[in-house]
Formats: C-alpha cells, sequence, structure tokens
C-alpha cells in the first residue's frame, strides 16, 4: 500500500503531512502536478534520509519544472518557498523531458545531502503536455477545457498507481 503521508520535524515538532492537505492547500486545479510533487518527495526524501525523518529547514528544492501544483507539494511539506530554499533553475540536463512548461528535473537536498533526477520520458504523455499548452494560451473550447481536467486527473492517478518511484526517475547525481 502506497503511504499517502510524509513526515519532517518543523522545529522538533513532529508533522505528518497527508496528501489531503496538499489538496486543501493547491486545490485540484494542478492535481497531476501536486501528486507528482508530493510523491517525488517522498521518494527523494527516503533516497537522502533512509528512515530518518528530516528537519523541514534542512530540505531545499530546486526545478526546471515551474509548475503551480508541484511548487504547492514542495512548499506544503517543505515551507522552502516561504523559506527561500526553492530555486526555478534556467539550466538542466538536455535529456530531461519537456513539462507543459519548463523541464521535468528535480534537485533536493537535505542538509549537505543532494540528490538530482529528472523524470524518464513518456511518464507525462505528449497529449498532456501538448494538451496544457494550448490550455495555456486559452485557445480550447468547453469541450477540450473539460478533456483537460480528465487528463490531469488521469495522471493523478497514473501517479498514484506507481509503487516504485525509483523507476520513474533517472538519477543524475547523488
Amino acid at each position: 500500500m502506497i503511504k499517502d503521508t510524509i513526515s519532517v520535524y518543523d522545529d522538533a515538532v513532529l508533522l505528518e503531512i497527508p496528501f489531503s492537505a496538499c489538496v486543501l492547500y493547491h486545490g485540484r486545479d494542478s492535481i497531476g502536478g501536486l501528486s507528482l510533487g508530493f510523491r517525488m518527495l517522498q521518494w527523494a526524501l527516503k533516497e537522502l534520509c533512509g528512515e530518518r525523518i528530516p528537519e523541514r529547514k534542512e530540505i531545499s528544492f530546486k526545478t526546471a519544472f515551474p509548475g503551480p501544483g508541484l511548487r504547492d507539494a514542495v512548499e506544503m511539506v517543505t515551507r522552502a518557498v516561504t523559506r527561500k530554499t526553492y530555486d526555478v533553475l534556467d539550466t538542466f540536463p538536455t535529456e530531461a523531458p519537456e513539462g507543459v512548461y519548463g523541464r521535468m528535473y528535480f534537485e533536493v537536498s537535505v542538509g549537505e545531502k543532494q540528490i538530482c533526477f529528472y523524470l524518464k520520458p513518456g511518464v507525462i504523455p505528449e497529449k498532456f503536455v501538448l494538451t496544457g499548452r494550448e490550455i495555456k494560451k486559452g485557445s480550447l473550447s468547453e469541450i477540450q477545457k473539460k478533456e483537460w481536467r480528465q487528463l490531469k486527473d488521469a495522471l493523478s492517478d497514473a501517479v498514484w498507481s506507481i509503487d516504485d518511484m525509483s523507476s520513474v526517475f533517472v538519477i543524475v547525481k547523488k
């Protein structure tokens, strides 16, 4: 069973942050990115810390993908945006696949430990990316907007159906 919480300490107080809290914070507009951000953080923190629960203020995050859902998942768990340890990168490996905007490349640090990785090509369907770009232009019909909502929900479902998140990332540096 996939765990739907992330544990962090906030000034030595244990917080068990459920995905449902991220949904309450962000809403469902970018539910695919929200799901990806949450599951990615679960994986990255486990890779960096093992069973140790990190202190929130130890965590920093960099990405070439400035999507609002992903950003809000990171913020809810780490407060990196508020603490100004969340950065959008201009440089990234060219192998990192494109998102609706930006590239699917990430760097997560806990103290001195860091993992740099990107999403494997094909994890985000091309139709999702192309439809999202059209939506951002504001040029889709109501039917296409409904399809966009369905694509976002389907991406979220797909992310939550992944048993082993390491299978969808390419580690560049650890």
